[in-house]
């Protein structure tokens, strides 16, 4: 079974690399056309002419650019697979600093995200309700956890219906049916308290700051949900099934945990992670 895995594994990662790369190669040889006209005709092209052709490019660029952007994160998660699989210890190296947790998640939402959210109109809700003020500092590695943060927000995303929500919230109280209030006095029944919680309540909840990711798709189909943060699972027709396993790993590696359910009121899925809190949180 594990050898079949692996088998569908280096199949699906074939595939994945492959068509980044033959976009990239293909979009470039148009380019060369392109440029060697514009080379060889500049002296007699018409205004319009110039124009079209510079359209071409430019549409070309975006497409050149954002097939490098994924090759370069299947990449990255290649690599970490390879990393953390290694029976080597600490394979993943933190570079841990002090970082506003409200500021990453406000710029994956409107810098990263922002396009894929604008395509499909979706409505994001983000609440920083554990304090209520404009920051919440943790000690951590502040490119692991933009990782994490793209990696749950992306999903929500692609598992949202068009014209769909996204409901993001920090907190520290596992009773998090009230502070679900904060968000537009929506169904609190989508974040009952014993969903939430990962265990009983004890000391290393208190010390632990959790943010939630909800959506409004399908859910999660019961048949991947015992096996959510396993390698090469996926609900998915594309990818390689890795973010989640990535995502597990790297919140474990800075001392949290990371669960996900079905909503109670039957409208999409929540992803929720937790990390440990930081003395002094309100200065920065």
């Amino acid at each position: 079974e594990s050898e079949q895995i692996e088998r569908e594994f280096i199949n699906t990662a074939a595939h994945e690399l492959r068509t980044p790369t033959q976009a990239i190669t293909g979009y470039t040889e148009m380019d060369d056309e392109l440029f060697n006209h514009l080379l060889k005709y500049s002296n007699e092209l018409q205004q319009q002419e110039l124009e079209r052709i510079h359209k071409k490019l430019f549409e070309h660029h975006e497409s050149i650019s954002s097939n490098a952007i994924r090759l370069g994160n299947l990449i990255s998660n290649l690599l970490d697979v390879a990393r953390i699989d290694s029976n080597q210890k600490n394979m993943i190296m933190l570079q841990k600093e002090r970082v506003d947790l409200v500021k990453e998640i406000n710029d994956v939402i409107n810098f990263h995200l922002y396009q894929k959210i604008k395509d499909k109109n979706i409505k994001v809700n983000f609440v920083n309700d554990t304090l209520l003020e404009d920051h919440y500092w943790i000690n951590t590695d502040i490119s692991r956890l933009n990782q994490i943060l793209n990696n749950l927000i992306d999903n929500a995303i692609k598992f949202s219906n068009n014209s769909g929500s996204l409901d993001i919230l920090i907190y520290e109280n596992t009773a998090i049916q009230e502070n679900k209030k904060m968000i537009q006095n929506k169904d609190k029944s989508k974040f009952p308290q014993g969903n939430v919680k990962p265990a009983k309540s004890n000391e290393y909840e208190k010390e632990q700051v959790y943010i939630a990711v909800s959506d409004s798709g399908k859910g999660i189909s019961p048949s991947i949900l015992p096996r959510l943060f396993e390698k090469f699972n996926t609900d998915s027709d594309v990818g390689t099934g890795l973010g989640l396993y990535i995502s597990k790993k790297l919140v474990e590696a800075m001392g949290g945990k990371i669960w996900a359910f079905n909503n109670q009121d039957g409208i999409g899925s929540t992803f929720v992670f937790s990390l440990p809190k930081m003395s002094n949180l309100n200065n920065p």
